[in-house]
């Protein structure tokens, strides 16, 4: 019987220690997020279902939404970031910029919502456009308030069965005709 009440106090426990409402100001909460699958040794795990919208594989890394990993890095290890991504991004070679970039970026949006980004650029709009070009559309960031790529693919199931997990086309698709066809994207 003693047990059985140890163990309904620690589910009980677990239950009010997840959900962060309940204690807002209080550092000893702890957020648990998840969804079935293991994680591999590399912290990744398969999405067959493709639920989060970046293909079949993705991270979950450091408790930060999922993501990928370009090159192998996390975009949210702000020490390889410092040393690979923002090398890379300012040393590769400036990408063709669409003509209607502005319908799925804005560089203060975008550095607003990816600390990580914002710590290494500040709000330089070229190194934050050339990173979104380069590694951003493909991980499926969000760079505007007016577009999101998982509500787009959400609601254009015939976009996933022609792009499938090539994230960054669904960027492309809707600056090309999917913004002018009235699609829903946020």
């Amino acid at each position: 019987m003693k047990k059985c009440k140890t163990a309904a106090f620690m589910t009980a426990l677990m239950v009010s220690l997840c959900v962060p409402q309940a204690f807002p100001d209080n550092p000893y909460v702890i957020v648990a997020e998840a969804h079935s699958g293991r994680t591999d040794s590399s912290g990744g795990h398969r999405d067959n279902k493709n639920k989060s919208g970046l293909g079949s594989y993705h991270y979950h890394c450091g408790g930060h939404p999922a993501h990928l990993h370009p090159n192998g890095v996390c975009p949210y290890d702000s020490t390889a970031l410092s040393a690979s991504v923002q090398s890379s991004v300012a040393a590769s070679p400036k990408p063709e910029v669409p003509d209607n970039i502005s319908l799925v970026f804005v560089s203060k949006y975008y550095a607003d919502h990816n600390p990580d980004l914002y710590e290494q650029f500040g709000y330089d709009e070229e190194l934050l456009l050339n990173h979104f070009l380069t590694y951003g559309m493909q991980e499926g960031r969000t760079a505007s308030e007016e577009f999101q790529v998982s509500v787009y693919k959400e609601n254009n199931p015939d976009l996933v069965n022609a792009y499938g997990d090539d994230t960054a086309a669904y960027y492309e698709h809707y600056m090309s005709c999917g913004h002018s066809e009235g699609r829903i994207c946020r």
